[in-house]
Protein backbone atom coordinates (compact mmCIF):
# COMPACT_ATOMS: atom_id res chain seq x y z
CA UNK A 1 0.00 0.00 0.00
CA UNK A 2 2.87 2.53 0.51
CA UNK A 3 4.84 1.41 -2.30
CA UNK A 4 0.81 2.21 -4.42
CA UNK A 5 0.77 5.62 -2.37
CA UNK A 6 3.94 6.61 -3.40
CA UNK A 7 3.85 5.53 -7.10
CA UNK A 8 0.56 7.26 -7.38
CA UNK A 9 1.96 10.62 -5.80
CA UNK A 10 4.90 10.30 -8.12
CA UNK A 11 2.53 10.30 -11.33
CA UNK A 12 0.47 12.88 -10.11
CA UNK A 13 3.78 15.06 -9.77
CA UNK A 14 5.14 13.84 -13.29
CA UNK A 15 1.85 14.75 -14.65
CA UNK A 16 1.35 18.12 -12.86
CA UNK A 17 4.85 18.93 -14.25
CA UNK A 18 4.03 17.67 -18.06
CA UNK A 19 1.02 19.75 -18.22
CA UNK A 20 1.92 22.49 -16.72
CA UNK A 21 5.10 22.94 -19.53
CA UNK A 22 2.09 21.97 -22.14
CA UNK A 23 0.23 24.79 -20.65
CA UNK A 24 2.42 27.40 -20.70
CA UNK A 25 3.30 26.78 -24.39
CA UNK A 26 0.35 26.53 -25.52
CA UNK A 27 -0.81 29.80 -23.90
CA UNK A 28 2.55 31.96 -25.54
CA UNK A 29 1.76 29.90 -28.72
CA UNK A 30 -1.90 30.68 -28.91
CA UNK A 31 -1.39 34.26 -27.68
CA UNK A 32 1.24 35.26 -30.19
CA UNK A 33 -0.42 33.17 -33.68
CA UNK A 34 -0.11 35.49 -36.31
CA UNK A 35 -2.33 33.58 -38.58
CA UNK A 36 -4.20 30.25 -38.28
CA UNK A 37 -4.03 27.27 -40.90
CA UNK A 38 -5.70 27.70 -44.06
CA UNK A 39 -8.14 24.52 -42.66
CA UNK A 40 -8.90 26.52 -39.94
CA UNK A 41 -10.61 28.49 -41.60
CA UNK A 42 -12.69 25.53 -43.04
CA UNK A 43 -13.25 24.33 -39.51
CA UNK A 44 -14.48 27.70 -38.25
CA UNK A 45 -17.11 28.54 -41.10
CA UNK A 46 -17.99 24.30 -40.83
CA UNK A 47 -18.90 25.06 -36.75
CA UNK A 48 -20.82 28.76 -37.85
CA UNK A 49 -22.81 26.31 -40.70
CA UNK A 50 -23.62 23.56 -38.39
CA UNK A 51 -25.28 25.85 -36.05
CA UNK A 52 -27.78 26.80 -38.58
CA UNK A 53 -28.09 23.81 -40.64
CA UNK A 54 -26.54 20.79 -38.98
CA UNK A 55 -27.60 17.87 -41.42
CA UNK A 56 -27.47 20.12 -44.66
CA UNK A 57 -23.97 21.19 -43.63
CA UNK A 58 -22.88 17.82 -42.66
CA UNK A 59 -24.28 16.12 -45.68
CA UNK A 60 -22.11 19.36 -47.86
CA UNK A 61 -19.11 19.68 -46.38
CA UNK A 62 -16.42 17.06 -46.94
CA UNK A 63 -14.61 17.64 -43.01
CA UNK A 64 -16.07 15.68 -40.44
CA UNK A 65 -17.94 17.32 -38.03
CA UNK A 66 -16.56 16.23 -34.75
CA UNK A 67 -13.70 19.40 -34.44
CA UNK A 68 -16.53 21.93 -35.39
CA UNK A 69 -18.91 20.47 -32.78
CA UNK A 70 -16.49 20.73 -30.12
CA UNK A 71 -16.16 24.27 -31.30
CA UNK A 72 -19.83 25.32 -31.33
CA UNK A 73 -19.83 23.87 -27.66
CA UNK A 74 -16.75 25.99 -26.25
CA UNK A 75 -18.47 29.19 -28.24
CA UNK A 76 -21.55 28.78 -26.76
CA UNK A 77 -19.98 28.32 -23.01
CA UNK A 78 -17.88 31.58 -23.89
CA UNK A 79 -20.67 33.27 -25.06
CA UNK A 80 -22.85 33.09 -22.29
CA UNK A 81 -20.22 34.10 -20.05
CA UNK A 82 -19.05 36.92 -22.33
CA UNK A 83 -20.88 38.00 -25.33
CA UNK A 84 -18.78 38.55 -28.32
CA UNK A 85 -19.45 37.52 -32.32
CA UNK A 86 -15.86 38.92 -33.32
CA UNK A 87 -13.78 36.84 -35.67
CA UNK A 88 -11.31 36.53 -32.97
CA UNK A 89 -13.83 34.94 -30.63
CA UNK A 90 -14.18 32.11 -32.80
CA UNK A 91 -10.49 31.60 -33.41
CA UNK A 92 -9.89 31.75 -29.36
CA UNK A 93 -12.63 28.86 -28.55
CA UNK A 94 -11.27 26.78 -31.36
CA UNK A 95 -7.93 27.21 -30.44
CA UNK A 96 -8.66 26.34 -26.87
CA UNK A 97 -10.43 22.98 -27.85
CA UNK A 98 -7.17 22.12 -29.48
CA UNK A 99 -5.19 23.06 -26.67
CA UNK A 100 -7.17 21.22 -23.98
CA UNK A 101 -7.46 17.89 -26.38
CA UNK A 102 -3.48 18.26 -26.30
CA UNK A 103 -3.34 18.57 -22.18
CA UNK A 104 -5.93 15.55 -21.82
CA UNK A 105 -3.59 13.73 -24.79
CA UNK A 106 -0.69 14.29 -22.32
CA UNK A 107 -1.76 12.70 -19.68
CA UNK A 108 -3.50 9.66 -21.01
CA UNK A 109 0.40 9.14 -22.94
CA UNK A 110 1.76 9.32 -19.84
CA UNK A 111 0.19 6.52 -18.66
CA UNK A 112 0.40 4.56 -22.14
CA UNK A 113 4.05 5.41 -21.51
CA UNK A 114 4.56 4.01 -18.33
CA UNK A 115 2.98 0.67 -19.22
CA UNK A 116 5.65 0.28 -22.22
CA UNK A 117 8.50 1.55 -20.51
CA UNK A 118 7.64 2.61 -16.75
CA UNK A 119 6.73 6.08 -15.01
CA UNK A 120 10.50 7.39 -15.57
CA UNK A 121 11.17 7.03 -18.82
CA UNK A 122 7.68 7.47 -19.74
CA UNK A 123 7.93 11.60 -18.36
CA UNK A 124 11.07 11.85 -19.94
CA UNK A 125 9.16 10.77 -23.55
CA UNK A 126 6.35 12.85 -22.58
CA UNK A 127 8.89 15.42 -21.96
CA UNK A 128 10.23 15.43 -25.11
CA UNK A 129 7.18 15.53 -27.27
CA UNK A 130 5.95 18.50 -25.24
CA UNK A 131 8.94 20.65 -26.68
CA UNK A 132 9.26 19.12 -30.40
CA UNK A 133 8.24 22.49 -32.22
CA UNK A 134 5.73 21.30 -34.74
CA UNK A 135 3.45 18.74 -32.30
CA UNK A 136 3.12 21.88 -30.03
CA UNK A 137 2.23 24.34 -32.94
CA UNK A 138 -0.35 22.11 -34.38
CA UNK A 139 -1.44 22.04 -30.57
CA UNK A 140 -2.21 25.87 -30.82
CA UNK A 141 -3.69 26.07 -33.86
CA UNK A 142 -7.04 25.59 -35.69
CA UNK A 143 -6.28 22.29 -36.62
CA UNK A 144 -8.41 18.73 -35.71
CA UNK A 145 -5.14 16.55 -34.87
CA UNK A 146 -4.85 16.58 -31.38
CA UNK A 147 -8.46 16.12 -30.98
CA UNK A 148 -8.48 13.56 -33.04
CA UNK A 149 -5.86 12.24 -30.83
CA UNK A 150 -7.10 12.43 -27.23
CA UNK A 151 -9.69 9.97 -28.31
CA UNK A 152 -6.96 8.14 -30.54
CA UNK A 153 -5.13 7.27 -27.18
CA UNK A 154 -7.91 6.97 -25.10
CA UNK A 155 -9.19 3.96 -27.03
CA UNK A 156 -5.16 2.72 -27.14
CA UNK A 157 -5.10 2.87 -23.21
CA UNK A 158 -8.21 1.39 -23.21
CA UNK A 159 -7.37 -1.84 -25.33
CA UNK A 160 -3.83 -1.63 -23.55
CA UNK A 161 -5.58 -2.01 -19.86
CA UNK A 162 -8.70 -4.58 -21.75
CA UNK A 163 -6.27 -6.62 -23.04
CA UNK A 164 -3.08 -6.90 -19.76
CA UNK A 165 -6.03 -6.94 -17.26
CA UNK A 166 -8.30 -9.57 -19.05
CA UNK A 167 -10.92 -6.59 -18.75
CA UNK A 168 -13.17 -7.51 -21.75
CA UNK A 169 -15.77 -4.80 -21.04
CA UNK A 170 -12.93 -1.53 -21.97
CA UNK A 171 -13.06 -2.94 -25.39
CA UNK A 172 -16.95 -1.79 -25.60
CA UNK A 173 -15.50 1.60 -24.35
CA UNK A 174 -12.62 1.24 -26.91
CA UNK A 175 -15.35 1.05 -29.14
CA UNK A 176 -16.56 4.35 -28.34
CA UNK A 177 -13.68 6.31 -28.41
CA UNK A 178 -12.66 4.95 -31.42
CA UNK A 179 -16.39 6.03 -33.28
CA UNK A 180 -15.82 9.77 -31.69
CA UNK A 181 -12.47 10.51 -32.68
CA UNK A 182 -13.82 8.93 -35.69
CA UNK A 183 -16.01 11.85 -36.01
CA UNK A 184 -13.27 13.86 -35.79
CA UNK A 185 -10.55 12.56 -37.96
CA UNK A 186 -11.13 9.11 -40.33
CA UNK A 187 -7.59 7.66 -39.08
CA UNK A 188 -9.24 6.79 -35.59
CA UNK A 189 -10.89 3.51 -37.14
CA UNK A 190 -7.72 2.07 -36.63
CA UNK A 191 -8.21 1.92 -33.72
CA UNK A 192 -10.75 -1.12 -34.26
CA UNK A 193 -8.53 -2.72 -36.78
CA UNK A 194 -5.76 -2.77 -34.05
CA UNK A 195 -8.43 -4.48 -30.85
CA UNK A 196 -9.35 -6.69 -33.63
CA UNK A 197 -5.79 -8.11 -34.15
CA UNK A 198 -5.06 -8.97 -30.83
CA UNK A 199 -9.02 -10.76 -30.28
CA UNK A 200 -8.20 -12.14 -33.24
CA UNK A 201 -4.84 -13.63 -31.80
CA UNK A 202 -6.77 -14.89 -28.20
CA UNK A 203 -9.14 -17.19 -30.83
CA UNK A 204 -5.92 -19.28 -32.61
CA UNK A 205 -3.37 -18.71 -30.25
CA UNK A 206 -2.36 -21.24 -28.02
CA UNK A 207 -0.79 -18.79 -25.39
CA UNK A 208 -3.74 -16.60 -25.16
CA UNK A 209 -4.22 -14.26 -22.61
CA UNK A 210 -8.38 -14.31 -22.48
CA UNK A 211 -10.60 -17.25 -23.32
CA UNK A 212 -12.63 -17.88 -26.72
CA UNK A 213 -15.73 -16.63 -25.29
CA UNK A 214 -14.44 -13.19 -23.90
CA UNK A 215 -12.91 -12.56 -26.60
CA UNK A 216 -15.74 -12.80 -28.94
CA UNK A 217 -17.67 -11.04 -26.73
CA UNK A 218 -15.33 -8.07 -26.48
CA UNK A 219 -15.18 -8.05 -30.34
CA UNK A 220 -19.07 -7.42 -30.46
CA UNK A 221 -18.20 -4.76 -27.92
CA UNK A 222 -15.38 -3.38 -29.99
CA UNK A 223 -17.69 -2.81 -33.21
CA UNK A 224 -20.75 -2.13 -31.53
CA UNK A 225 -19.36 0.41 -29.83
CA UNK A 226 -17.98 1.78 -32.58
CA UNK A 227 -21.09 1.86 -34.45
CA UNK A 228 -22.92 3.24 -32.20
CA UNK A 229 -20.97 6.55 -32.47
CA UNK A 230 -19.63 6.61 -35.65
CA UNK A 231 -22.89 5.01 -37.49
CA UNK A 232 -25.69 7.63 -37.71
CA UNK A 233 -22.95 9.57 -39.64
CA UNK A 234 -21.66 6.97 -41.92
CA UNK A 235 -25.60 6.29 -42.92
CA UNK A 236 -25.70 9.78 -42.91
CA UNK A 237 -23.08 10.31 -45.84
CA UNK A 238 -23.87 7.13 -47.56
CA UNK A 239 -20.14 5.73 -47.05
CA UNK A 240 -17.79 4.50 -44.57
CA UNK A 241 -14.85 7.20 -45.47
CA UNK A 242 -16.49 9.86 -47.52
CA UNK A 243 -13.53 12.28 -46.34
CA UNK A 244 -10.69 10.71 -48.89
CA UNK A 245 -13.00 9.08 -51.10
CA UNK A 246 -11.60 5.96 -50.70
CA UNK A 247 -15.13 3.94 -49.43
CA UNK A 248 -15.87 1.05 -51.89
CA UNK A 249 -19.27 0.61 -50.67
CA UNK A 250 -20.41 4.15 -51.66
CA UNK A 251 -23.71 4.10 -53.80
CA UNK A 252 -21.50 5.79 -56.91
CA UNK A 253 -19.03 2.51 -56.82
CA UNK A 254 -21.55 0.56 -59.13
CA UNK A 255 -21.19 3.14 -61.44
CA UNK A 256 -17.34 3.51 -62.50
CA UNK A 257 -16.91 3.88 -65.95
CA UNK A 258 -14.22 2.89 -68.17
CA UNK A 259 -12.13 5.66 -67.59
CA UNK A 260 -11.89 5.53 -63.48
CA UNK A 261 -11.17 2.00 -63.64
CA UNK A 262 -7.70 2.87 -66.02
CA UNK A 263 -6.99 5.14 -63.73
CA UNK A 264 -7.37 2.49 -60.90
CA UNK A 265 -5.25 0.08 -62.40
CA UNK A 266 -2.67 3.18 -63.58
CA UNK A 267 -3.01 4.06 -59.86
CA UNK A 268 -2.18 0.12 -58.68
CA UNK A 269 0.61 0.10 -61.41
CA UNK A 270 2.50 3.20 -59.81
CA UNK A 271 1.94 2.10 -55.95
CA UNK A 272 3.52 -1.20 -56.95
CA UNK A 273 6.73 0.63 -58.40
CA UNK A 274 8.60 3.97 -57.56
CA UNK A 275 6.32 5.85 -54.91
CA UNK A 276 7.02 2.76 -52.49
CA UNK A 277 10.45 4.16 -52.30
CA UNK A 278 9.49 7.97 -52.86
CA UNK A 279 6.91 7.45 -49.67
CA UNK A 280 9.00 5.45 -47.49
CA UNK A 281 11.67 8.65 -47.85
CA UNK A 282 9.03 11.32 -47.00
CA UNK A 283 7.66 9.12 -44.36
CA UNK A 284 11.56 9.09 -42.93
CA UNK A 285 11.94 12.66 -43.39
CA UNK A 286 8.97 13.98 -41.28
CA UNK A 287 10.00 11.75 -38.55
CA UNK A 288 13.29 12.87 -38.86
CA UNK A 289 12.14 16.59 -38.91
CA UNK A 290 9.73 16.36 -36.39
CA UNK A 291 12.14 15.26 -33.96
CA UNK A 292 15.12 17.61 -35.05
CA UNK A 293 17.22 15.11 -36.11
CA UNK A 294 19.04 15.21 -33.38
CA UNK A 295 16.77 12.71 -31.55
CA UNK A 296 16.58 10.44 -34.57
CA UNK A 297 19.56 7.95 -33.23
CA UNK A 298 18.00 7.57 -29.64
CA UNK A 299 14.89 6.55 -31.74
CA UNK A 300 16.61 3.94 -33.19
CA UNK A 301 18.38 2.76 -30.59
CA UNK A 302 15.65 3.06 -28.62
CA UNK A 303 13.42 0.69 -30.62
CA UNK A 304 16.02 -1.68 -30.86
CA UNK A 305 16.72 -2.01 -27.19
CA UNK A 306 12.91 -2.40 -26.22
CA UNK A 307 11.75 -4.78 -29.21
CA UNK A 308 14.99 -7.34 -28.66
CA UNK A 309 14.33 -7.90 -25.26
CA UNK A 310 10.34 -8.74 -25.80
CA UNK A 311 8.09 -11.68 -27.22
CA UNK A 312 6.39 -10.23 -30.15
CA UNK A 313 3.35 -12.28 -28.82
CA UNK A 314 3.31 -10.03 -25.52
CA UNK A 315 0.53 -7.30 -25.51
CA UNK A 316 2.31 -4.40 -25.32
CA UNK A 317 4.67 -5.72 -27.53
CA UNK A 318 2.16 -7.03 -30.40
CA UNK A 319 0.08 -3.93 -30.09
CA UNK A 320 3.31 -1.29 -30.12
CA UNK A 321 4.11 -3.53 -32.91
CA UNK A 322 1.09 -3.60 -34.88
CA UNK A 323 0.24 0.47 -34.57
CA UNK A 324 3.41 0.97 -35.96
CA UNK A 325 2.73 -1.29 -39.02
CA UNK A 326 -0.35 0.01 -39.18
CA UNK A 327 0.47 3.43 -39.63
CA UNK A 328 3.86 3.57 -41.91
CA UNK A 329 1.55 1.09 -44.37
CA UNK A 330 -1.19 4.27 -43.91
CA UNK A 331 1.11 6.77 -44.55
CA UNK A 332 2.94 4.57 -47.57
CA UNK A 333 -0.71 4.41 -48.93
CA UNK A 334 -1.63 8.28 -48.51
CA UNK A 335 1.67 9.46 -50.05
CA UNK A 336 1.43 7.02 -53.21
CA UNK A 337 -2.63 8.02 -53.88
CA UNK A 338 -2.65 11.49 -53.33
CA UNK A 339 1.52 12.55 -53.60
CA UNK A 340 1.56 14.17 -50.25
CA UNK A 341 2.41 13.38 -46.76
CA UNK A 342 2.56 15.88 -44.12
CA UNK A 343 4.27 16.10 -40.71
CA UNK A 344 0.55 16.50 -39.17
CA UNK A 345 -0.08 12.94 -40.64
CA UNK A 346 2.48 10.93 -39.10
CA UNK A 347 1.71 12.30 -35.24
CA UNK A 348 -0.76 8.96 -34.50
CA UNK A 349 2.70 7.29 -35.26
CA UNK A 350 5.35 9.55 -33.54
CA UNK A 351 2.57 9.36 -30.04
CA UNK A 352 4.44 5.55 -30.11
CA UNK A 353 7.68 6.44 -31.27
CA UNK A 354 8.76 8.90 -28.87
CA UNK A 355 8.48 6.54 -26.02
CA UNK A 356 11.55 4.71 -27.34
CA UNK A 357 13.55 8.14 -27.74
CA UNK A 358 14.58 8.05 -23.91
CA UNK A 359 15.31 4.22 -23.53
CA UNK A 360 17.82 5.17 -26.55
CA UNK A 361 19.41 7.88 -24.54
CA UNK A 362 20.07 6.03 -21.55
CA UNK A 363 21.39 3.54 -23.85
CA UNK A 364 23.98 6.81 -24.96
CA UNK A 365 24.29 7.80 -21.53
CA UNK A 366 25.55 4.40 -20.68
CA UNK A 367 28.02 4.40 -23.64
CA UNK A 368 29.34 8.14 -22.71
CA UNK A 369 29.41 6.71 -18.90
CA UNK A 370 31.94 3.73 -20.05
CA UNK A 371 33.92 6.49 -22.16
CA UNK A 372 34.24 9.39 -19.51
CA UNK A 373 33.46 8.02 -16.29
CA UNK A 374 36.65 7.42 -14.39
CA UNK A 375 35.51 6.19 -11.16
CA UNK A 376 34.09 2.82 -12.48
CA UNK A 377 34.15 1.19 -9.05
CA UNK A 378 31.68 3.18 -7.79
CA UNK A 379 27.84 2.13 -8.23
CA UNK A 380 26.94 5.69 -6.47
CA UNK A 381 29.42 7.56 -9.01
CA UNK A 382 28.50 5.65 -11.95
CA UNK A 383 24.42 6.07 -11.21
CA UNK A 384 24.86 9.85 -11.18
CA UNK A 385 27.52 9.78 -14.54
CA UNK A 386 24.47 7.91 -15.85
CA UNK A 387 21.82 10.14 -15.05
CA UNK A 388 24.20 12.77 -16.01
CA UNK A 389 24.67 12.34 -19.69
CA UNK A 390 21.05 11.54 -19.71
CA UNK A 391 20.34 15.19 -18.70
CA UNK A 392 23.45 16.68 -20.88
CA UNK A 393 21.25 14.52 -24.01
CA UNK A 394 18.13 15.75 -23.26
CA UNK A 395 19.36 19.74 -22.52
CA UNK A 396 21.43 19.34 -25.89
CA UNK A 397 18.13 18.16 -27.34
CA UNK A 398 15.98 21.10 -25.46
CA UNK A 399 17.89 23.77 -26.79
CA UNK A 400 17.50 22.91 -30.32
CA UNK A 401 14.54 23.24 -30.35
CA UNK A 402 14.15 26.52 -28.19
CA UNK A 403 14.24 28.65 -31.27
CA UNK A 404 11.77 26.98 -33.19
CA UNK A 405 9.70 26.21 -30.38
CA UNK A 406 9.17 30.20 -29.55
CA UNK A 407 8.99 31.27 -32.72
CA UNK A 408 5.28 32.88 -33.29
CA UNK A 409 2.78 30.55 -35.36
CA UNK A 410 3.46 31.80 -39.01
CA UNK A 411 5.03 34.82 -38.33
CA UNK A 412 5.66 35.16 -42.19
CA UNK A 413 2.60 35.93 -42.72
CA UNK A 414 2.53 39.54 -40.95
CA UNK A 415 1.48 40.70 -44.02
CA UNK A 416 -1.86 38.93 -44.36
CA UNK A 417 -2.85 40.19 -40.97
CA UNK A 418 -2.10 43.73 -41.78
CA UNK A 419 -3.96 43.45 -45.17
CA UNK A 420 -6.90 42.34 -43.18
CA UNK A 421 -6.68 44.43 -40.48
CA UNK A 422 -6.80 47.73 -43.20
CA UNK A 423 -9.37 46.21 -45.09
CA UNK A 424 -11.86 45.50 -42.02
CA UNK A 425 -10.97 49.25 -41.43
CA UNK A 426 -11.28 51.04 -44.93
CA UNK A 427 -13.83 48.95 -46.48
CA UNK A 428 -17.86 48.62 -46.14
CA UNK A 429 -19.14 45.35 -45.18
CA UNK A 430 -20.96 44.36 -48.14
CA UNK A 431 -17.61 44.85 -50.12
CA UNK A 432 -16.19 41.86 -52.18
CA UNK A 433 -12.54 41.60 -51.84
CA UNK A 434 -10.80 38.98 -54.19
CA UNK A 435 -8.01 37.47 -52.49
CA UNK A 436 -5.35 34.81 -53.22
CA UNK A 437 -5.75 33.45 -49.75
CA UNK A 438 -9.23 33.02 -47.99
CA UNK A 439 -7.45 34.11 -45.08
CA UNK A 440 -6.91 37.57 -45.45
CA UNK A 441 -10.74 38.09 -46.01
CA UNK A 442 -11.73 35.90 -43.35
CA UNK A 443 -9.87 37.87 -40.68
CA UNK A 444 -10.88 41.36 -41.95
CA UNK A 445 -14.93 39.65 -41.94
CA UNK A 446 -15.18 40.57 -45.72
CA UNK A 447 -17.13 37.96 -48.06
CA UNK A 448 -13.66 37.03 -50.11
CA UNK A 449 -13.38 35.58 -53.15
CA UNK A 450 -10.53 33.38 -54.25
CA UNK A 451 -9.04 34.05 -57.35
CA UNK A 452 -5.73 32.12 -59.51
CA UNK A 453 -3.15 33.76 -61.20
CA UNK A 454 -4.84 36.81 -63.20
CA UNK A 455 -8.30 35.54 -63.27
CA UNK A 456 -9.81 38.14 -61.13
CA UNK A 457 -13.50 38.29 -60.30
CA UNK A 458 -15.60 40.85 -62.05
CA UNK A 459 -17.54 41.61 -58.77
CA UNK A 460 -14.68 42.34 -56.33
CA UNK A 461 -14.74 45.68 -55.20
CA UNK A 462 -10.97 45.54 -54.18
CA UNK A 463 -8.47 43.18 -55.12
CA UNK A 464 -5.15 41.63 -52.88
CA UNK A 465 -2.01 41.18 -54.58
CA UNK A 466 0.70 39.29 -53.20
CA UNK A 467 3.44 40.25 -55.55
CA UNK A 468 7.48 39.43 -55.83
CA UNK A 469 9.42 43.26 -54.43
CA UNK A 470 10.43 42.71 -57.91
CA UNK A 471 7.69 41.98 -60.10
CA UNK A 472 6.95 44.24 -63.47
CA UNK A 473 3.73 43.74 -64.47
CA UNK A 474 1.89 45.67 -61.74
CA UNK A 475 1.84 48.78 -63.40
CA UNK A 476 0.26 47.03 -66.41
CA UNK A 477 -2.59 46.02 -64.44
CA UNK A 478 -3.87 49.70 -63.21
CA UNK A 479 -6.05 50.15 -65.61
CA UNK A 480 -7.55 46.80 -65.28
CA UNK A 481 -7.63 46.69 -61.58
CA UNK A 482 -7.43 50.38 -59.99
CA UNK A 483 -5.16 52.51 -58.44
CA UNK A 484 -2.76 50.94 -54.88
CA UNK A 485 -4.72 51.83 -51.82
CA UNK A 486 -2.33 50.13 -49.80
CA UNK A 487 0.59 48.50 -49.45
CA UNK A 488 2.48 46.11 -47.40
CA UNK A 489 6.23 46.54 -47.57
CA UNK A 490 8.06 43.43 -46.01
CA UNK A 491 10.44 44.18 -43.73
CA UNK A 492 12.21 40.37 -43.84
CA UNK A 493 14.24 38.52 -45.86
CA UNK A 494 10.85 37.55 -47.72
CA UNK A 495 10.47 39.13 -51.42
CA UNK A 496 7.32 39.31 -50.91
CA UNK A 497 4.77 42.12 -50.78
CA UNK A 498 0.94 42.73 -50.36
CA UNK A 499 -0.86 45.18 -52.24
CA UNK A 500 -4.51 46.07 -52.29
CA UNK A 501 -6.18 47.82 -55.62
CA UNK A 502 -9.52 49.16 -55.57
CA UNK A 503 -11.90 48.40 -58.42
Amino acid sequence: MIFERSAKNRDFINISILLIATLCIGIYLIATTVIIAKDGVTFIEYARKLEIAPVETMLNEAQHPGYPWLIIMVYKVTSFLCKNTSVFSWIYCAQSVTLLSRLITIAILYYIGKKLSGSWLSFWAILIFIVLPKPAEYGSDVLSDWPHLCFLTAGLLLILNGASNKRFWLFGFAGLASGMGYLIRPECVQLIVLGSLWLGLQLVWHKRIINRGKALCAICLLIAGFLVTAGPYMKLKGSIFPKKNVDLFTQEFRQIEISEKSNRIMFASQFAGSDIPKAFGKLGQNIGETLMWFFVPALLIGMHTWFKTRKWYETETFLAGALIILNVFLMVCLYCRYRYMSYRHILPLLILLVFYVPIGLQELAIWFRHIFSRDADSISVTGRNEKFWFLILFFIGFFVCVPKLFMPIRMEKQGHRATAKWLGANTDNTDIVAVPDIRIAFYAQREGVVYEKDDIPSNAVYVVRIISKNAQNETALTWLLGDVVYEYINKGGESINVIIRRK
